[in-house]
């Protein structure tokens, strides 16, 4: 079991310097696209780049009254929308890499839950926001070269620091 950790750990140590390098390159075809143009079909919730999980995270704008399955369809179409537009720009991102996180809890009803984490805003300053409700994992590489070139070498930064980022 600890040969299988550390040999893990090895290869995610190599993943992140690549991803640190690759980072430090030139502009994409991509980081032109905003986040906000997906946010257009819903006054429930908001995508935001997150630090330092290479996650576009889901903001309830009214956790009271947002429920799983809404969350649930708005991050879906986010998804397939978000893979159409950016393989339209760059091949790369004909398979999007990703996956969806719902956050849920032992509760009664159908409500969301949210939960504290770190987002970048637009010009390029780490917040906290307490009303993530789930996020779209990505690849770390695709990730980076969706990111506006003016919060990249924050999150870079932040990336660094950490050994393992995978909380799920």
């Amino acid at each position: 079991m600890d040969a299988l950790y550390n040999r893990k750990r090895q290869e995610y140590a190599g993943y992140k310097k690549s991803c640190i390098e690759k980072g430090n390159s030139e502009g994409s075809l991509v980081e032109n696209i905003s986040l906000s143009m997906f946010n257009s079909k819903s006054n429930e919730f908001q995508l935001v780049w997150t630090s330092p999980a290479p996650r576009i995270g889901i903001i309830a704008q009214s956790p009271t009254t947002s429920t799983l399955a809404s969350l649930y369809t708005f991050m879906s179409k986010v998804r397939v929308d978000a893979n159409e537009e950016l393989s339209r720009h760059d091949k790369n991102f004909s398979n999007f890499g990703c996956h969806l996180c719902l956050y849920v809890r032992d509760q009664s009803g159908m409500n969301v839950t949210c939960r504290r984490g770190q987002t970048l805003t637009e010009d390029g300053k780490l917040s906290e926001n307490s009303n993530i409700v789930g996020y779209i994992q990505m690849d770390a590489f695709q990730y980076l070269q969706w990111l506006p070139r003016k919060i990249k070498q924050v999150w870079l930064n932040e990336f660094s620091r950490v050994e393992h980022f995978v909380r799920t």
